[in-house]
Formats: C-alpha cells, structure tokens, sequence
C-alpha cells in the first residue's frame, strides 16, 4: 500500500471546560478541523473525510491527550467500543 493512497485522520481528546471531552479530529489532507462532543459526531467527520477525498485506504490516529483526565480518556475509549460494537452487531 502506498502511502500517498492512505488518508489520516487525527485524533485528541480535549477537556470541553464543562467538566467533559471533545475529539478534536483533523483530516491530514485537507486540514479540516472539527470538534467533536459525541462518539456519533466524531464517527460522521471519519465518514465525511473519507467520502470528500479519492483516497483507497484510511487510518484514525490517536494522539496522545495530555489535557485530558484518564477519567475522560476511559470514557471516550468506553463509548468508542460501545459504538463500534452496536454497529458490528446490525453487520451481522
């Protein structure tokens, strides 16, 4: 796989100042940023990156979230596998 081929969208968690998170997601090539308050928000910015570029493959990096509690990080990391769980199981 070529590298040129694959899209990057990056990923930190940020504290919102009301005591909860948002993902801060930047699509590599295009430089769009976008805040996310919820699992769902996050995962329709993945979709639209991917639909707005001509790229084959696609890689969501987490960088590490030094402004983020390990509460909030948990949190996140919990809702995530939630979410990815509901959709596999309506693939099944």
């Amino acid at each position: 796989m070529e590298k040129d081929d694959v899209l990057v969208v990056e990923a930190e968690i940020l504290p919102d100042g009301l005591g909860s998170w948002v993902i801060k997601a930047i699509n590599k090539e295009t430089g769009e940023e976008r805040y996310c308050k919820t699992i769902e928000e996050y995962n329709a910015f993945l979709n639209e990156c991917v639909y707005s570029t001509q790229k084959d493959n696609f890689q969501a990096t987490w960088n590490e979230s030094p402004k983020a509690t390990p509460e909030m990080i948990a949190d996140v990391r919990q809702k995530l596998m939630k979410f990815y769980d509901q959709i596999n199981q309506v693939d099944q």
